[in-house]
Protein backbone atom coordinates (compact mmCIF):
# COMPACT_ATOMS: atom_id res chain seq x y z
CA UNK A 1 0.00 0.00 0.00
CA UNK A 2 1.03 3.27 -1.44
CA UNK A 3 2.13 5.41 2.12
CA UNK A 4 3.92 8.49 0.65
CA UNK A 5 2.40 10.13 -2.43
CA UNK A 6 5.02 13.16 -3.05
CA UNK A 7 4.02 15.90 -6.46
CA UNK A 8 7.19 17.85 -6.94
CA UNK A 9 6.69 20.94 -9.48
CA UNK A 10 10.64 21.83 -10.25
CA UNK A 11 13.16 18.99 -11.17
CA UNK A 12 15.79 20.21 -8.27
CA UNK A 13 12.59 19.26 -5.95
CA UNK A 14 12.27 16.30 -7.58
CA UNK A 15 15.71 14.54 -7.57
CA UNK A 16 16.01 16.16 -3.65
CA UNK A 17 12.91 13.77 -3.04
CA UNK A 18 14.33 10.88 -4.74
CA UNK A 19 17.28 11.21 -2.85
CA UNK A 20 15.92 11.21 0.50
CA UNK A 21 13.07 8.42 0.17
CA UNK A 22 13.62 6.45 -2.82
CA UNK A 23 10.29 6.24 -4.01
CA UNK A 24 8.91 5.57 -7.11
CA UNK A 25 8.90 7.71 -10.13
CA UNK A 26 6.22 7.56 -12.45
CA UNK A 27 4.18 10.47 -14.73
CA UNK A 28 1.36 8.20 -16.89
CA UNK A 29 1.52 5.16 -14.32
CA UNK A 30 0.13 3.17 -17.07
CA UNK A 31 3.17 0.44 -16.50
CA UNK A 32 3.73 1.25 -12.39
CA UNK A 33 -0.23 0.64 -11.55
CA UNK A 34 -0.76 -2.58 -13.45
CA UNK A 35 2.35 -3.81 -12.11
CA UNK A 36 1.06 -2.91 -8.36
CA UNK A 37 -2.49 -4.31 -9.41
CA UNK A 38 -0.98 -7.81 -9.79
CA UNK A 39 1.70 -7.44 -6.80
CA UNK A 40 4.55 -7.04 -8.99
CA UNK A 41 5.84 -4.19 -7.30
CA UNK A 42 4.66 -2.74 -3.44
CA UNK A 43 6.13 0.82 -3.38
CA UNK A 44 5.59 2.69 -0.30
CA UNK A 45 6.41 5.74 -1.61
CA UNK A 46 5.94 6.77 -5.40
CA UNK A 47 6.81 10.64 -6.76
CA UNK A 48 4.52 11.78 -9.13
CA UNK A 49 6.31 14.31 -11.76
CA UNK A 50 3.33 15.93 -13.85
CA UNK A 51 3.60 19.16 -12.52
CA UNK A 52 7.50 19.66 -13.56
CA UNK A 53 7.05 21.74 -17.00
CA UNK A 54 8.97 19.79 -20.10
CA UNK A 55 9.46 20.09 -24.12
CA UNK A 56 10.81 18.31 -26.78
CA UNK A 57 13.68 19.87 -28.67
CA UNK A 58 14.71 19.50 -31.63
CA UNK A 59 19.19 20.00 -31.08
CA UNK A 60 22.14 19.34 -33.89
CA UNK A 61 19.89 16.79 -35.75
CA UNK A 62 18.98 15.14 -32.42
CA UNK A 63 15.44 14.92 -31.22
CA UNK A 64 14.96 15.51 -27.09
CA UNK A 65 12.31 13.93 -25.44
CA UNK A 66 11.94 14.74 -21.57
CA UNK A 67 10.16 13.46 -18.67
CA UNK A 68 6.35 13.92 -18.97
CA UNK A 69 6.39 13.68 -22.67
CA UNK A 70 3.64 11.17 -23.80
CA UNK A 71 2.87 9.26 -26.90
CA UNK A 72 0.30 11.79 -28.42
CA UNK A 73 2.53 15.15 -27.32
CA UNK A 74 5.45 13.36 -29.30
CA UNK A 75 3.17 12.40 -32.50
CA UNK A 76 1.88 16.56 -32.31
CA UNK A 77 5.19 17.85 -31.92
CA UNK A 78 6.50 15.33 -34.71
CA UNK A 79 3.52 16.09 -37.31
CA UNK A 80 3.80 20.29 -36.11
CA UNK A 81 7.97 20.09 -37.11
CA UNK A 82 7.60 17.38 -40.39
CA UNK A 83 10.03 15.51 -38.89
CA UNK A 84 10.70 11.13 -37.87
CA UNK A 85 7.06 11.41 -39.44
CA UNK A 86 7.51 7.56 -39.61
CA UNK A 87 7.49 7.22 -35.89
CA UNK A 88 3.36 7.67 -36.43
CA UNK A 89 3.39 3.88 -37.63
CA UNK A 90 4.79 2.38 -34.11
CA UNK A 91 3.20 5.42 -31.81
CA UNK A 92 -0.81 4.47 -33.31
CA UNK A 93 0.01 1.31 -32.20
CA UNK A 94 1.18 1.74 -28.75
CA UNK A 95 -2.07 0.48 -26.59
CA UNK A 96 -5.32 2.55 -26.59
CA UNK A 97 -5.78 6.19 -27.53
CA UNK A 98 -6.55 6.83 -23.57
CA UNK A 99 -2.85 4.95 -23.25
CA UNK A 100 -1.44 6.92 -25.90
CA UNK A 101 -2.78 10.01 -23.62
CA UNK A 102 -1.05 9.09 -20.19
CA UNK A 103 1.97 6.71 -21.04
CA UNK A 104 5.56 8.53 -22.01
CA UNK A 105 8.07 6.97 -23.98
CA UNK A 106 10.59 7.31 -20.57
CA UNK A 107 7.83 5.04 -18.89
CA UNK A 108 8.42 2.65 -21.76
CA UNK A 109 12.46 2.87 -21.44
CA UNK A 110 12.03 2.35 -17.88
CA UNK A 111 9.86 -0.97 -18.43
CA UNK A 112 12.67 -2.46 -20.25
CA UNK A 113 10.66 -4.68 -22.05
CA UNK A 114 12.20 -6.27 -24.90
CA UNK A 115 8.24 -6.17 -26.39
CA UNK A 116 8.76 -2.51 -26.03
CA UNK A 117 7.57 -0.94 -28.83
CA UNK A 118 9.68 2.51 -28.34
CA UNK A 119 12.47 0.66 -26.79
CA UNK A 120 12.79 -0.49 -30.62
CA UNK A 121 12.29 3.03 -32.09
CA UNK A 122 15.27 4.16 -29.33
CA UNK A 123 17.32 1.29 -30.80
CA UNK A 124 16.53 2.19 -33.93
CA UNK A 125 17.48 6.03 -33.76
CA UNK A 126 20.63 5.56 -31.95
CA UNK A 127 18.96 6.61 -28.73
CA UNK A 128 20.66 8.14 -25.57
CA UNK A 129 19.56 7.93 -22.22
CA UNK A 130 19.93 11.16 -20.33
CA UNK A 131 19.89 10.69 -16.51
CA UNK A 132 19.71 12.94 -14.01
CA UNK A 133 21.44 14.60 -11.35
CA UNK A 134 24.42 12.54 -12.61
CA UNK A 135 24.06 14.18 -16.43
CA UNK A 136 25.37 10.29 -17.60
CA UNK A 137 24.47 10.00 -20.84
CA UNK A 138 24.30 6.09 -21.88
CA UNK A 139 23.59 4.62 -25.17
CA UNK A 140 20.21 2.94 -25.07
CA UNK A 141 22.19 -0.79 -25.71
CA UNK A 142 24.30 -0.04 -22.53
CA UNK A 143 21.21 1.63 -20.45
CA UNK A 144 18.70 -1.90 -20.95
CA UNK A 145 20.79 -4.67 -19.54
CA UNK A 146 17.93 -7.24 -19.52
CA UNK A 147 14.48 -7.38 -19.25
CA UNK A 148 13.49 -5.14 -16.34
CA UNK A 149 16.78 -4.78 -15.76
CA UNK A 150 18.19 -0.94 -16.14
CA UNK A 151 21.80 1.15 -15.51
CA UNK A 152 19.73 3.90 -12.91
CA UNK A 153 21.42 4.23 -9.46
CA UNK A 154 19.40 4.82 -6.44
CA UNK A 155 19.17 8.29 -6.51
CA UNK A 156 19.29 8.78 -10.46
CA UNK A 157 16.17 9.46 -12.82
CA UNK A 158 15.51 8.97 -16.38
CA UNK A 159 15.28 12.81 -17.27
CA UNK A 160 15.21 12.63 -20.88
CA UNK A 161 15.69 10.12 -24.43
CA UNK A 162 17.94 11.48 -27.37
CA UNK A 163 17.26 9.95 -30.75
CA UNK A 164 18.35 10.72 -34.17
CA UNK A 165 16.76 13.00 -36.63
CA UNK A 166 16.01 10.99 -40.02
CA UNK A 167 13.88 11.82 -42.90
CA UNK A 168 14.10 10.82 -46.42
CA UNK A 169 14.29 7.28 -45.30
CA UNK A 170 12.27 4.46 -46.42
CA UNK A 171 11.01 2.66 -43.24
CA UNK A 172 9.17 -0.61 -42.27
CA UNK A 173 7.48 -1.86 -39.19
CA UNK A 174 5.14 -4.86 -38.24
CA UNK A 175 4.55 -6.42 -34.56
CA UNK A 176 2.80 -9.31 -35.13
CA UNK A 177 0.20 -10.46 -31.92
CA UNK A 178 -2.36 -12.75 -30.92
CA UNK A 179 -4.97 -9.68 -32.04
CA UNK A 180 -5.09 -7.10 -34.08
CA UNK A 181 -5.33 -3.90 -31.39
CA UNK A 182 -3.30 -3.00 -28.54
CA UNK A 183 -1.23 -6.22 -28.62
CA UNK A 184 2.30 -7.06 -26.93
CA UNK A 185 4.52 -7.94 -29.69
CA UNK A 186 5.37 -12.20 -30.39
CA UNK A 187 7.91 -10.39 -32.64
CA UNK A 188 8.22 -7.08 -34.19
CA UNK A 189 10.61 -5.44 -36.82
CA UNK A 190 11.78 -2.13 -37.68
CA UNK A 191 13.76 -1.01 -40.59
CA UNK A 192 15.18 2.14 -41.58
CA UNK A 193 16.58 2.37 -45.30
CA UNK A 194 18.24 5.30 -46.84
CA UNK A 195 19.03 4.04 -50.33
CA UNK A 196 21.56 5.35 -53.66
CA UNK A 197 21.72 3.93 -57.03
CA UNK A 198 20.26 0.58 -56.05
CA UNK A 199 22.63 0.64 -53.43
CA UNK A 200 22.53 0.53 -49.19
CA UNK A 201 23.54 4.16 -48.05
CA UNK A 202 22.26 3.50 -44.65
CA UNK A 203 20.10 0.84 -42.74
CA UNK A 204 19.09 0.03 -39.30
CA UNK A 205 17.67 -3.22 -38.66
CA UNK A 206 15.80 -4.08 -35.19
CA UNK A 207 13.62 -7.31 -33.47
CA UNK A 208 11.35 -6.82 -30.69
CA UNK A 209 10.44 -9.73 -28.13
CA UNK A 210 12.96 -12.41 -30.12
CA UNK A 211 16.10 -11.79 -27.47
CA UNK A 212 16.27 -11.14 -24.03
CA UNK A 213 16.77 -6.96 -25.05
CA UNK A 214 16.26 -5.66 -29.09
CA UNK A 215 18.15 -7.35 -31.57
CA UNK A 216 20.40 -5.25 -33.38
CA UNK A 217 23.90 -5.68 -35.06
CA UNK A 218 25.30 -2.68 -35.88
CA UNK A 219 28.57 -4.99 -37.21
CA UNK A 220 25.99 -6.80 -40.11
CA UNK A 221 24.68 -3.37 -40.65
CA UNK A 222 28.06 -1.88 -41.63
CA UNK A 223 29.07 -4.59 -43.93
CA UNK A 224 26.01 -4.25 -45.78
CA UNK A 225 26.40 -0.56 -46.86
CA UNK A 226 27.64 -0.31 -50.54
CA UNK A 227 25.53 -3.74 -51.57
CA UNK A 228 22.47 -3.79 -53.67
CA UNK A 229 19.64 -3.50 -52.34
CA UNK A 230 17.78 -6.98 -53.54
CA UNK A 231 16.00 -10.06 -52.29
CA UNK A 232 19.44 -12.20 -52.47
CA UNK A 233 21.13 -9.71 -49.52
CA UNK A 234 17.72 -9.44 -47.56
CA UNK A 235 17.69 -13.22 -46.91
CA UNK A 236 21.31 -12.60 -46.02
CA UNK A 237 20.19 -10.61 -43.93
CA UNK A 238 17.33 -13.26 -42.19
CA UNK A 239 19.37 -15.98 -41.94
CA UNK A 240 21.79 -13.82 -39.86
CA UNK A 241 19.28 -12.55 -37.35
CA UNK A 242 17.58 -15.98 -37.27
CA UNK A 243 20.64 -17.11 -35.94
CA UNK A 244 21.90 -13.50 -33.59
CA UNK A 245 17.88 -14.58 -31.85
CA UNK A 246 17.22 -16.18 -28.87
CA UNK A 247 13.57 -16.33 -28.07
CA UNK A 248 12.15 -17.88 -25.47
CA UNK A 249 8.85 -20.52 -25.13
CA UNK A 250 5.95 -18.31 -23.29
CA UNK A 251 1.84 -18.57 -23.63
CA UNK A 252 2.32 -16.23 -26.87
CA UNK A 253 4.52 -18.44 -29.10
CA UNK A 254 7.42 -20.81 -28.81
CA UNK A 255 10.94 -20.28 -29.69
CA UNK A 256 10.91 -21.82 -33.24
CA UNK A 257 7.76 -19.65 -33.84
CA UNK A 258 9.54 -16.63 -33.18
CA UNK A 259 12.79 -17.57 -35.43
CA UNK A 260 10.64 -18.32 -38.12
CA UNK A 261 8.91 -15.18 -37.89
CA UNK A 262 12.48 -12.99 -37.66
CA UNK A 263 13.59 -14.65 -41.03
CA UNK A 264 9.85 -14.14 -42.84
CA UNK A 265 9.68 -10.14 -41.05
CA UNK A 266 12.67 -9.70 -42.86
CA UNK A 267 11.69 -11.07 -46.34
CA UNK A 268 8.18 -9.23 -45.90
CA UNK A 269 10.27 -5.92 -44.72
CA UNK A 270 12.43 -6.20 -48.36
CA UNK A 271 8.90 -6.13 -50.46
CA UNK A 272 7.94 -3.55 -48.53
CA UNK A 273 10.33 -1.43 -49.05
CA UNK A 274 10.98 -1.54 -52.60
CA UNK A 275 7.67 -0.45 -53.58
CA UNK A 276 7.34 1.91 -50.79
CA UNK A 277 7.13 5.95 -51.72
CA UNK A 278 10.19 7.90 -49.40
CA UNK A 279 8.49 9.97 -47.45
CA UNK A 280 10.15 13.27 -45.33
Amino acid sequence: MIKNYYSPSTLDELLKIKNNTNGVVFSGGTDLFVKMRYGIIKPQTVIDTKKIKSAIKLENRKLIIPLNTTYTDLLEFLKKNKTNLFLEKIIKLIGSPMIRNRGTPIGNIANASPAGDFILATYLLNGNIIIKPTNRIIPIENFILGPSKIDLAQNEIIYAIEIDVKNNYKFFFEKVGKRNAMIISIASIAVLLKENNGKIEDISICFGSVSPTILRDKNIESKIIGEEFSIELFKYLANEFEKLSKPINDVRASKSERKKLVYNLTIKAFYNLKNEVVSI
